[in-house]
């Protein structure tokens, strides 16, 4: 009986002792929702310890814990649900309640059309000698074909989901916090599931929780999953047709393959339908559903469903943009191209060291080269190791970015290497040193994942919740405090802006000198009030673009400044005149932290 305690005593002891790293490497953790705070580290640590001990008393000694630990299922279980909890914690706490620059809130308008059935927007203002309606195009919409109408520039699948959020939620701001926060948390969940399903089929439990501690650290992923953006949905979808075509290979029971593969085939739609450059993507998923018995008829089930969802594209690209080939980003040769391989190889290595901690490169590098090894010697690694090859070919030919956070482009192959990690952690559970497993994975899922979330930190991943909120504060301010005939200036928050206010927006980085100074005559003639809602850097660009205006110069005081991270200010084109007779402009200062 008192043996039957060692396990989970042990597992009591690896749940406190992770949690207490994660404090000593991050600082307090606090949850206010649920009422828990962690400040104090070494209280776990010594229960942790005792624990330990106590595990080691039950069993007869350390020796006999380590052999029952090379077989036990407990401690490795309860690293996933550790990570799935800490995830949810960091989402709920930390995770974009808002929507601000071009893709987040361009997704979310584009869904807002598709519910309202209104794809063609027509341009809601007509200025005299200002005719390019690129001018009248916030960020997330482009001019349709016929240039008297914006449509939206994103493929369809992350607005189609948005848009069944939006209705499903019941009141406006329900569906707004379906679409915003509980997409990107399920799409994050049913990623690292996947992950844990196709490294448990092929490394064991010792593998998976590896692969999963480091993929769920990794910064430019926890990037991605605060936000509501598509790159975290594709990747989940992706690995889930993965996963359920390795389920249906390895069923021998025809129902539940063909229910997996169904499944496979579902996924691999919705992927191709949220990031369709990467439908290639799907000959990896038809080659892990073909490895073993009925290949034709298999493969056959993923090629319809990647037909259908290429179809779809096409039909819906015809619609908005005229030719079922273009795109809203532009046609495919206006994008990628070999020449760009160069710049790209150089800036993706570049970006690797800069925001993937030194223990988890290597990890990476290791990963990826063993799998190289593996996949010459077991067909059934071969469609992993495609998949991340013709990831990281399309998008070495991708035009070029200037961001580390554009390595979103590559979380496929990032997310796909660990489990070459996996694989050696797999076979030492098998070997002669297999009772040692399990303290070798313990040391493995710190260094990964404390080294990356503090990395993580001081590139300010878990910020994106205060900087995003000024996109929200000063489309609100526009909506609510200015008239209601304000025409809004903006680029970046040429998104945000009009999404949240429901203003129509001109974009000044797209006007010329003289198109500005005539948008600027324009609003005097009609009295239609202008407010520049402009981040810090954009001031400056302003100022030196448009010299010669004297609106330019923004020389008198704004009606809103949203502080830090990063301020935003929102001027109204009025108030120069005001200020310059002496009158008294306030300026409201918008320091709220989200909640």
């Amino acid at each position: 009986m008192r043996a039957r305690l060692a396990i989970p005593l042990f597992v009591l002891a690896w749940a406190a002792a992770a949690v207490a790293s994660l404090v000593i490497g991050l600082g307090p953790l606090s949850v206010p929702a649920i009422g828990l705070s962690i400040s104090h580290p070494f209280r776990l640590l010594a229960m942790a310890a005792i624990a330990v001990l106590a595990a080691a008393w039950c069993r007869g000694g350390v020796g006999r814990l380590l052999d029952d630990l090379a077989r036990a299922r407990g401690p490795y279980v309860t690293t996933l649900v550790l990570i799935v909890l800490a995830l949810a914690a960091l989402l709920h706490a930390r995770g974009a309640v808002s929507v601000g620059g071009a893709d987040s809130a361009g997704y979310l308008a584009q869904a807002q059309r598709w519910r309202n059935g209104r794809l063609h927007e027509p341009l809601p203002l007509s200025i005299p000698g200002v005719a390019d309606p690129w001018a009248q195009s916030g960020l997330g919409v482009r001019p349709d074909a016929t240039g008297m109408a914006t449509v939206p520039t994103y493929p369809p699948g992350l607005p189609w989901l948005e848009a069944v959020a939006l209705s499903a939620g019941g009141s406006v701001a329900a569906g707004h916090a379906a679409a915003v926060r509980v997409i990107p948390a399920v799409a994050t969940l049913i990623a690292l599931l996947a992950l844990w399903c196709l490294a448990l089929s092929r490394t064991g439990m010792t593998g998976a929780a590896v692969a999963v501690a480091d993929v769920a650290s990794l910064p430019p992923f926890l990037y991605q999953a605060l936000q509501p953006m598509s790159d975290v949905p594709a990747l989940a979808a992706w690995l889930a047709a993965l996963a359920l075509a390795d389920r249906a290979s390895r069923h021998t029971r025809a129902g539940r393959a063909w229910m997996s593969l169904g499944g496979a085939a579902v996924a691999t739609l919705v992927a191709i339908l949220i990031r369709p450059n990467l439908a290639p993507l799907a000959c990896a998923v038809a080659w892990q559903a073909g490895l073993r018995s009925e290949a034709l008829r298999r493969v056959l089930a993923i090629a319809a469903a990647t037909l259908v969802a290429v179809v779809t594209v096409a039909c819906v690209q015809a619609f908005l943009y005229g030719s079922p080939m273009q795109s809203g980003y532009g046609r495919a040769s206006e994008l990628f191209a070999l020449a760009h391989a160069p710049a790209n190889v150089v800036r993706y290595a570049s970006w690797l060291r800069e925001a993937i901690a030194g223990p988890a490169c290597v990890a990476l590098a290791a990963g990826a080269v063993w799998l190289v090894v593996v996949a010459s010697r077991d067909a059934a690694w071969r469609p992993l190791t495609a998949m991340a090859a013709i990831t990281v070919v399309l998008y070495a030919m991708y035009q070029p970015f200037d961001s580390w956070t554009y390595l979103r482009f590559v979380l496929m192959p990032l997310v796909i290497a660990p489990l070459g990690v996996a694989h050696l952690v797999g076979r030492l559970a098998h070997g002669r040193l297999a009772r040692w497993t399990f303290p070798v994975v313990a040391c493995l899922v710190l260094a990964l994942t404390i080294t990356n979330l503090r990395l993580a930190r001081d590139l300010g991943v878990f910020d994106v919740r205060a900087r995003e909120y000024r996109y929200l504060a000063a489309g609100e301010f526009v909506r609510t405090q200015l008239p209601a005939d304000v025409v809004i200036v903006a680029a970046q928050h040429s998104a945000s802006a009009p999404y949240y206010s429901g203003r129509p927006v001109i974009r000044p980085d797209i006007l010329s000198p003289d198109a500005f100074n005539r948008v600027i005559d324009w609003a005097a003639r009609e009295s239609r009030p202008l407010a520049f809602v402009l981040d810090e850097s954009e001031r400056a660009e302003l100022l030196h673009r448009f010299a010669d205006s004297a609106i330019a110069r923004f020389d008198w005081p704004p009606r809103a400044e949203i502080g830090r991270p990063v301020t935003t200010r929102v001027w109204l084109a009025g108030d120069k005149a005001v200020h310059d007779a002496g009158g008294h402009v306030s300026t409201a200062r918008l320091t709220r932290s989200p909640r």
